[in-house]
């Protein structure tokens, strides 16, 4: 990341403004047009509490408490630290505030406030860009709010407008079955339209590529021949219980850059299984069955190396994002999705 001088300090400004603000920035009643950015691909790395998160002098909970943040608010992350906590997580973050353990912090990638883009027939794919906006029902700051949408989540833009106070718009896809109407708005200065190159196939041609996933040891790693390539920390399903990851030897059947991930009940749709969840824009989605089960970011915790999902292979963000731009099928920019199945999808095998 390369910033001026002037650039960082406006950055770190309303960063601190987020830190403290996040909690009821988007109760305004009014948005005016924003100032066009210096660099709209500048960023910080934020973290969002998403519990309430205790901040300490050192990292460890013997250490001094010097601070405490709720949730979806934000500070910024210094660097990282390693340190005993659990037997499975031992990650810190370096703070403004102190020290603060990863496992209920979401780091993320924060911009200034985004340029209105046009959008382009078939439309793109985006980002928000803050530490967390609405979806609004209509484009329009006093209609009302379907959903918290936070950082780094991903949805298919499908069009894009100005409302008659030159605010802009863009208007997100919904794919959730019960969904009525099938898409949402979102305010366009919260919005990233991610560029091309950001989700380009990694090493498309390289042969006898395939995912190894231990359940036990909590380990995905990405193979090409005998050389790995990629490994990460993955939360999956509970063994032995309903919603288990489902061992086997797989393939990638889907891929989708986003999903709206629920276990809501509606009309012909499967009956509840666990406990309730209802996650828009889950990022960087690799199917790899029939019954929907997939390798996907995550923002709702940071704990991996430990069962605890509802049976897909929970990653971080960036880490979907990498296994997501590395597997068969390649896809267009635009495709909300691609296709496959045994013959062409790269295998995955779960152990």
């Amino acid at each position: 990341m390369s910033l001026t001088r002037r650039a960082l300090l406006k950055l770190i400004a309303a960063s601190a403004a987020t830190a403290t603000l996040a909690p009821v920035l988007h109760a305004r009643a009014y948005y005016p047009p924003p100032p066009e950015p210096e660099d709209a691909n500048a960023w910080l790395w934020l973290g969002r509490a998403i519990h309430a998160a205790s901040f300490y002098e050192q990292p460890a909970l013997s250490a001094a408490r010097v601070a405490t943040r709720q949730r979806d608010q934000a500070f910024i992350i210094l660097g990282e630290e390693r340190a005993p906590f659990s037997a499975h997580n031992d990650l810190w973050y370096k703070t403004n505030f102190g020290y603060v353990h990863s496992a209920w912090i979401q780091p993320m990638r924060i911009y200034p406030p985004q340029p209105f883009v046009p959008a382009p027939s078939g439309g793109f794919v985006g980002e928000v860009s803050q530490v967390f906006t609405a979806a609004y029902a209509q484009p329009s700051l006093q209609s009302t709010k379907r959903y918290r949408l936070y950082g780094n989540t991903v949805y298919s833009v499908l069009d894009a407008l100005k409302d008659e106070r030159g605010i802009g718009w863009y208007k997100i896809y919904d794919d959730f079955p019960p969904s009525s109407p099938s898409h949402q708005w979102v305010l366009a200065r919260d919005m990233r339209r991610i560029p091309p190159e950001e989700i380009s196939p990694i090493h498309p041609f390289a042969g006898k590529k395939r995912i190894e996933v231990s359940l036990a040891k909590c380990i995905l790693a990405c193979y090409e021949g005998d050389r790995k390539v990629f490994t990460t920390r993955i939360a999956p399903g509970i063994e032995h219980d309903e919603t288990g990851t489902p061992r086997g030897d797989m393939a990638v059947l889907l891929k989708q850059p986003s999903r709206h991930m629920s276990n809501a009940e509606y009309t012909g749709g499967p009956p509840l299984v666990g406990d309730f969840f209802d996650l828009p824009g889950v990022p960087w989605n690799t199917f790899f069955d029939l019954a929907g089960t997939a390798i996907h970011g995550t923002y709702w915790h940071n704990d991996f190396g430990v069962q605890r999902s509802h049976g897909c292979v929970n990653v971080a963000i960036e880490a979907a994002r990498w296994v997501y731009r590395w597997v068969h099928p390649f896809g267009g920019y635009q495709d909300a999705y691609v296709q496959s199945d045994q013959r062409v999808g790269t295998p995955i095998i779960i152990s």
